[in-house]
């Protein structure tokens, strides 16, 4: 592992780190790289006598120069800029496949971390439907609002385009620089990166899209950023480090894979941090007051949480508004202590057992509350009441003095209900499929 790893290890845990993800970590989904796409728009366009169209692209495809060999095409065949923008997005959509086992990607490895904001040259959206945020995903150029607002919220945020809006695709030369070169792009970008430190994972550094914009940009990317890579040389990683100012996390492939060598290195930077303890001559040893969580205040308490999935699940049912604002208030709890509680290096397997505990008890009260009586508000507050003061037998042990109240407690289940994945309703009524 490098020696970068616990810095990455560290910043992780203070949420200082974006996620930027290109187009390796889509390749199990059978997504074509920007080689592949290229190749495909010659074998359309590269027709009849224009076969040595097909031999120069081929040519500027083995040096990595994907510009040059989309110059080739726009040069010697009818296709212009809005063919290849639609060909690339329905060669996309017709090639991608649903996988059903996680454990052969790295997307649902990143669902289950603390990340909030991301970003990523993918075209298509399988980086937001696994982070399953419930905010849509923006084109970075489209961004009006406050930066800094952006970044503490759940999103992706895609720089050169979607297949959804195939003509915002960004592939040519002309289309990239005409991106880059807008000033208020470049401010953008070094807002993002001044403020945080972006993780690259699918990359390599023979792309020359992601190189030439950190090369063009290198203003922008100032500070530490780091890099997961498969089996480079040593020349390689002190390339990256002189010409691009980025760390390299090296990993192998010999005998494994890429996605099992990329969730080791996720899964250790969200192992939690030794915390330092101070000698408490009562108690012994007692956790530092710098690894005490202080929780919701009245500020978060005033989040809008009206749009949320386990606001609506609520008023689907007959319940007082004001079990519905209590409801929202334990939410809030509950949303922030979770977030303080994975910053302080809480391993999300130990989150996710405490969790599996509400779920267990969501489901009794379910049998002895709502099947026996069949009112929602009494289901509810049984809920409530029986969260209040969850023993989390010896996952509190690990938890390093940072055990939820009970108002954090009972939020817990509506954090549950607002997983479109998980079954927490409050009745018979379930939202149509044009809510959700």
């Amino acid at each position: 592992m490098s020696i970068y790893l616990e810095n990455l290890r560290q910043d992780y845990q203070d949420g200082k780190v974006i996620p930027f993800i290109g187009a390796g970590l889509s390749v199990p989904f059978n997504i074509p790289s920007w080689g592949d796409l290229i190749r495909s728009l010659a074998e359309k366009y590269a027709v009849g006598d224009l076969e040595f169209v097909k031999k120069a692209v081929e040519v500027d495809l083995n040096r990595h120069n994907y510009w040059g060999a989309i110059d080739a095409l726009k040069n010697y065949t009818t296709v212009v800029e809005e063919d290849i923008q639609e060909e690339i997005s329905n060669l996309i959509q017709k090639r991608q496949i649903k996988l059903e086992d996680d454990a052969l990607h790295n997307y649902s490895d990143l669902g289950k971390m603390g990340f909030k904001f991301c970003l990523t040259t993918n075209y298509e959206h399988l980086l937001h439907q696994y982070m399953k945020f419930e905010i849509q995903p923006i084109l970075l150029k489209d961004v009006l609002f406050n930066t800094q607002d952006m970044l503490d919220q759940k999103r992706v945020c895609h720089l050169h385009g979607t297949i959804s809006n195939y003509g915002t695709i960004v592939i040519s030369r002309e289309s990239y620089q005409e991106l880059y070169r807008n000033k208020k792009y470049d401010d953008l970008l070094k807002l993002v990166t001044g403020n945080r430190k972006l993780l690259f994972m699918g990359f390599s550094f023979d792309d020359q899209f992601i190189s030439t914009l950190i090369k063009e940009h290198k203003e922008s990317f100032n500070g530490k950023h780091y890099i997961l890579l498969a089996n480079p040389t040593d020349a390689k990683i002190k390339e990256l480090r002189s010409e691009y100012g980025l760390l390299t996390i090296p990993y192998k492939t010999e005998n494994s894979s890429h996605t099992a060598e990329i969730r080791k290195i996720l899964n250790k930077i969200a192992e939690p941090l030794i915390t330092h303890e101070v000698e408490n001559p009562m108690n012994g040893n007692t956790p530092s007051a710098t690894s005490i969580i202080i929780g919701a205040g009245l500020g978060n308490l005033k989040k809008n949480v009206s749009g949320n999935l386990f606001y609506r699940k609520l008023k689907l049912e007959n319940i007082d508004e004001s079990m519905i604002e209590l409801s929202s208030a334990f939410y809030v709890a509950s949303e922030e202590y979770i977030r303080e509680l994975q910053k302080t290096g809480i391993a999300l397997n130990v989150i996710e057992a405490m969790l599996a505990k509400v779920f267990i008890k969501y489901k009794e009260r379910y049998v002895d509350t709502y099947k026996r009586y069949g009112k929602s508000e009494q289901f509810l507050l049984a809920v409530h009441n029986s969260l209040a003061e969850l023993d989390f037998g010896r996952h509190a042990l690990l938890l390093k003095g940072n055990k939820s109240d009970e108002n954090e407690n009972r939020g817990l289940i509506h954090l549950l209900a607002d997983d479109e994945d998980i079954d927490v309703w409050w009745g018979e009524e379930r939202l149509g499929s044009d809510s959700k």
